[in-house]
């Protein structure tokens, strides 16, 4: 019986040192809400920061392509404007007008066998004018946008993603 009664008081001696040890080293609860409370608005500030950073990003990449957008529109208006100035040029310059021009100034139809020419050196002559763009290139379907700024954040977070994953699992493309 001496025995079995040793044995109770070591295991009720373990067991208050085992309660004053875990005792000693347990916190507050107060302590332990604060701790949370700090932990949670830890998450909610980084989740804030990173939620201000991609939406100055996105704001940016999007009034970048409006900028784009604005000189594309500006680029082809003046491209319409070059195009009506050449062709008041080449009305001014047909042979009907400049005809009735000559007319107007005095000059005379005269026979071509009766013309004097003069050979000036150094003058090419005129150089022909090509109007029109070469067959086969059309730049009416090429993207106004481009891709850089057609991508949001999460697309390319995700993308560098995927390449992390696919050198890291030995995959190769």
């Amino acid at each position: 019986m001496t025995v079995s009664n040793e044995r109770t008081t070591r295991r009720r001696k373990r067991a208050s040192v085992k309660t004053k040890f875990t005792q000693a080293f347990k916190q507050a609860p107060w302590r332990n809400q604060v701790q949370y409370a700090g932990l949670f608005l830890l998450v909610l500030v980084v989740i804030l920061l990173v939620a201000s950073v991609y939406l100055s990003i996105s704001g940016r990449a999007a009034a970048a392509g409006l900028s784009a957008y604005r000189l594309n529109l500006d680029r082809q208006d003046l491209e319409r404007q070059i195009s009506d100035r050449k062709a008041q040029i080449a009305q001014l310059t047909s042979a009907v007008v400049m005809e009735e021009r000559a007319k107007a100034m005095g000059f005379k139809r005269i026979d071509p066998s009766q013309a004097i020419y003069i050979s000036v050196p150094g003058y090419a002559g005129r150089q022909p004018v090509v109007l029109a763009a070469p067959p086969g290139i059309d730049d009416s379907h090429r993207s106004l946008v481009l891709p850089g700024y057609r991508q949001s954040l999460w697309d390319w977070l995700f993308q560098g993603i995927n390449r992390l994953s696919e050198s890291v699992g030995g995959r190769s493309q």
